[in-house]
């Protein structure tokens, strides 16, 4: 099997960004001026969307992942996608969603460390921030709930 084949084979698998076909292109020792070529044809076949690619990276991770805007923001930047994509993809997580998502991600840690919040709150805190929530976000709702 070609290269061409390989790299159609594995986007059609799963959303991928401009950035991810590029890395493998180069993994596949395809020369970058063949690769170029060979993207824009699978993004006019809609093989790579990468406005599509952001809209389910972003639900799945924010959804499925609990996520914060934080932790995604890195992730996309890490997939190769440009500062405005991002802003432009998070623009629909306002405020309110973002700290729903935190009440949600609190009371499913304290299922599992149910007196973490009064023993060890500073580990809590660190939990939350490594799911990518902002620390003013998390401080806010912890002393509104406590």
């Amino acid at each position: 099997m070609n290269w061409k084949e390989k790299t159609r084979r594995w986007c059609a698998r799963s959303e991928r960004s401009r950035g991810e076909v590029l890395k493998r292109l180069s993994e596949l020792d395809v020369p970058s001026s063949e690769a170029e070529e060979y993207l824009s044809l699978l993004e006019s076949t809609d093989f790579v969307n990468q406005t599509r690619f952001m809209s389910a990276f972003t639900h799945d991770h924010f959804v499925l992942k609990n996520w914060g805007p934080l932790k995604i923001k890195e992730g996309l930047f890490l997939k190769g996608c440009s500062s405005g994509e991002i802003s432009s993809t998070l623009m629909p997580f306002t405020p309110l969603i973002i700290k729903e998502k935190l009440v949600e991600v609190i009371s499913i840690r304290q299922k599992t460390e149910p007196f973490e919040r009064q023993s060890n709150k500073p580990r809590l805190i660190r939990y939350l921030q490594s799911r990518g929530f902002p620390l003013e976000l998390i401080m806010e709702v912890l002393d509104s709930s406590s």
